[in-house]
């Protein structure tokens, strides 16, 4: 009877337009509209960029100067040097013109935020006032080979930094719409197991009463539905997966977990859809428009529609994105294209799944709770 059930259940997804209609077509056009919206600004904003620099030349400051202005040279120069003022210096700071404000009397710098592009600078500095000293100790013993080869050393911006990506995937933060979208299509997977589940229940149609009088068991027959609805969503978000692959969206080359991630998502989905079925006394039409509300709200929270929601949450009551499952669908696709490692991946994961456990076995309960008082 497992086959059986698994077989109709599909039958019935696949004729199914309008379930397919939200989980595929909808996310697709949605993912092609951002696409387009978006043109070439994709892989442009987050890579590295030359640091703007304010210079306050105080006193002998023009060695500094010079080291500093030499690293805006060649075809990886590191700096954007502007000599300015103490109070031209200051208000570019505060107005985010220039990430930091250098003294070269004393190599002090002000920046306004912390970012990598500051750490950039600190490192510059640290390095060059550690050369100044052997400068100093070389120039007293008068060691003209140690001084020409120190100073060919500080003139080289290969001493400071090099670009390294920790992985192969995208780090522009425009791509947390696309993995919003596939969170949204994930979480949709819940009308089809609306659909389905309340069609188990007596009390909804003729053929909820013939299933259940019928002597196969509830747990086969919700079992194997369940099964052929995560397979068809399972496939849909392939199609979806592959499609945006192909029209340029960069994912990064770990397919396997970002498969995995997407059949948890779509057991998510799915389990709240079945939550939302086993409503008792509440129509077919009350019980989707709960599920559109659910799906909706959570992919907002994880910046659907507009981007730093999700991060927002993170400061102020981080405990919804802990337990959001649009956000944690988004913050594995991240985590993925962020990091080499799989620990933030692994957490997100198991949070899903328990997640999904709890809701599927719950809507378990309800169900046969019903079947119970209609037979009572």
């Amino acid at each position: 009877m497992f086959i059986h059930n698994f077989k109709y259940c599909l039958k019935i997804l696949i004729n199914g337009k309008v379930t397919i209609f939200w989980t595929l077509v909808f996310p697709i056009l949605l993912g092609t509209f951002m696409y387009i919206a978006f043109g070439n600004v994709m892989e442009t904003d987050e890579m590295f960029k030359n640091v703007d620099v304010a210079v306050i030349c105080e006193g002998d400051g023009e060695t500094v100067v010079t080291v500093l202005e030499s690293l805006e040279n060649g075809d990886e120069k590191l700096l954007n040097v502007r000599r300015m003022t103490e109070e031209e210096a200051l208000a570019a700071v505060k107005d985010g013109e220039v990430q930091a404000a250098i003294y070269t009397s004393d190599l002090r710098m002000i920046g306004y935020n912390s970012s990598y592009k500051t750490t950039v600078i600190e490192s510059i500095l640290v390095q060059y006032k550690q050369n100044q000293a052997i400068f100093e100790k070389l120039a007293y013993g008068k060691d003209e080979a140690g001084l020409k080869a120190l100073m060919e050393k500080m003139t080289s911006s290969s001493s400071f930094v090099k670009e390294k990506a920790s992985t192969n995937g995208s780090q522009n933060e425009l791509y947390n719409y696309f993995f919003a979208v596939f969170a949204m299509s994930c979480l949709f997977a819940s009308f089809s197991s609306v659909f389905t589940t309340h069609n188990m229940q007596a009390y909804s149609s003729t053929l909820g009463m013939r299933r259940c009088v019928s002597p196969v068991r509830k747990s086969v027959m919700i079992v194997a539905e369940y099964a052929a609805l995560c397979l068809i969503h399972f496939i849909v978000e392939l199609i979806a997966l592959l499609y945006f692959t192909l029209i340029g969206i960069d994912f990064g080359d770990k397919y396997p977990a970002i498969m995995l991630m997407l059949l948890v998502g779509c057991m998510i989905g799915l389990s709240i859809g079945v939550i939302v079925g086993s409503i008792p006394k509440l129509k077919q039409g009350g019980k989707v428009g709960i599920a559109v509300g659910i799906g909706m709200l959570l992919s907002v929270l994880a910046d659907l529609c507009i981007s730093g929601i999700k991060e927002s949450i993170e400061k102020t009551a981080p405990i919804i994105n802990r337990i959001n499952p649009a956000a944690l669908i988004t913050d594995s696709f991240y985590s993925l294209n962020v990091y080499s490692d799989y620990s933030r991946y692994t957490k997100d994961m198991l949070a899903l799944v328990i997640e999904a456990v709890i809701l599927l076995v719950a809507g378990f309960m309800v169900i046969r709770r019903n079947y119970a008082k209609a037979l009572a």
